[in-house]
């Protein structure tokens, strides 16, 4: 029987196919990949791993990552932030039966309609220097009232700090702490997850789904725990929304007045989408008016 015996339109794409697809992405949109401030944004050499990114990029000025606030350091009510990367390198998907892919023992084996993800995830934090250590020390040790980036950080030392109290009628900006080198680490992290279809109003979604993650060789187990969570978070959160695909009412531009097509899942299948023999299948119905 004809795949599309079943429904009006078939596809598939084979994991070889999806991971040259990322590999594309990471390097045409390395923004959904790598992550930091404003400071690393705009000093990309101090990044942990160097982004292969396109000239495309370059040449249309695009981000190499998404800016996040600093991380704040605890005890400063937020007036201290520090430098900081997460990057997300060597994507790879393995879909069932899993072939391509070993998966720690805490994972168990890949099941049917699942798919498994490999990544190395690397991460710098931008820590101050003793010198700028003891700057921010004498800062704290003088003033009680809030510090302004204009009086310590536009001096070009920290060291040297204003004997005039600081205006409470000024707006305040935290200090971000400039660094010359990221400490850098990086951890191997393997995922999970399947992909559900949910409908929102007339339009279809293919939503991939994260069902376990672990994190190689972590220890004390507690705070692997802790950095899997925080990374399941990301991953369900900022990661997975963005590779949503929805089916939705297209339009020919060739017949625009007279011609409306609308895709649909077809129904009564046992998995649309089908995770199986290492593709990725999709079964899909159309409505013409």
């Amino acid at each position: 029987m004809a795949f599309t015996d079943l429904s009006d339109l078939y596809g598939a794409i084979n994991e070889e196919g999806i991971n040259l697809v990322v590999h594309h992405l990471m390097r045409l949109r390395p923004s959904l990949f790598n992550y930091g401030t404003a400071f690393i944004a705009q000093n990309p050499d101090l990044l942990c791993h160097k982004i292969d990114a396109d000239p495309m990029v370059y040449k249309r000025n695009n981000p190499l990552l998404t800016v996040e606030a600093p991380l704040p350091v605890l005890g400063t009510n937020g007036l201290v932030g520090l430098n900081y990367c997460v990057q997300l390198v060597d994507m790879k998907i393995d879909f069932h039966p899993g072939n391509s892919i070993t998966l720690p023992p805490e994972l168990g084996q890949l099941k049917k309609q699942q798919f498994a993800l490999s990544a190395k995830a690397c991460v710098g934090l931008g820590c101050p220097d003793e010198e700028t250590l003891r700057g921010l020390e004498k800062v704290f040790d003088r003033i009680n009232t809030p510090i302004f980036v204009d009086d310590y950080v536009n001096t070009g030392s920290l060291t040297h700090v204003p004997d005039r109290p600081a205006s409470s009628d000024r707006n305040l900006k935290p200090i971000v702490v400039p660094t010359r080198k990221l400490k850098c680490f990086c951890l191997e992290v393997f995922a999970v997850g399947h992909i559900e279809i949910n409908q929102l109003g007339n339009r279809f979604i293919f939503k991939p789904k994260l069902d376990g993650l672990e994190i190689v060789d972590l220890r004390p187990q507690e705070m692997e725990d802790a950095i899997e969570c925080y990374v399941a978070s990301v991953i369900r959160l900022g990661l997975l929304p963005r590779l949503q695909v929805a089916l939705e009412k297209i339009v020919l531009d060739q017949m625009s007045d007279i011609l409306t097509v609308t895709l649909k899942p077809t129904p009564g299948l046992p998995n649309n989408p089908a995770i199986e023999g290492d593709e990725l299948k999709a079964f899909i119905n159309m409505e013409i008016s």
